[in-house]
């Protein structure tokens, strides 16, 4: 593959197209009253603005080096992205069963683990913390439940 860092900006334009299209298939209410549309079309449209932000600056860097070998991409870059994209497929068939608590701790973790030597300490605390502030902001400030998952936490 000739221009390796583009794919990334690519993968995540063509996700965050697919996002919006899908999300026009619920009810999109508004920013007041929003429908179950509504965050997803959000989200689709942040995802379309940051990956073309991405895949200009690619552009932009690239223009002035032609060349890029295929030597460039990282060693096992391929494999991280592979063990991501498990993980994130884990995350979707245990996310009802397991509950939000358990199943996003186990994703931030294993997400940091997988990015690279990191000690387990810090590994623990950004999960801890990312988890409970997730939690502190959907179910207690916006009232929105989560899935409780067999330990009903």
């Amino acid at each position: 593959m000739k221009y390796p860092h583009f794919i990334s900006p690519i993968f995540w334009l063509a996700v965050g197209i697919l996002l919006s299209l899908w999300s026009t298939s619920y009810q999109i209410g508004s920013f007041f009253q929003p429908g179950p549309g509504l965050y997803p079309l959000v989200l689709g449209i942040l995802l379309i603005f940051l990956s073309l932000v991405l895949l200009f600056d690619q552009i932009k860097k690239a223009l002035p080096r032609m060349q890029i070998s295929a030597a460039s991409f990282p060693h096992g870059g391929w494999k991280k992205v592979v063990y991501t994209v498990l993980i994130l497929v884990l995350t979707i068939f245990f996310f009802e069963k397991a509950g939000y608590l358990i199943t996003f701790f186990l994703l931030i973790m294993l997400l940091m683990r997988g990015a690279g030597p990191q000690s387990w300490k810090k590994i623990l605390l950004v999960a801890i913390f990312s988890t409970l502030g997730i939690y502190i902001v959907f179910v207690l400030l916006l009232k929105q439940p989560l899935p409780r998952g067999f330990l009903r936490i």
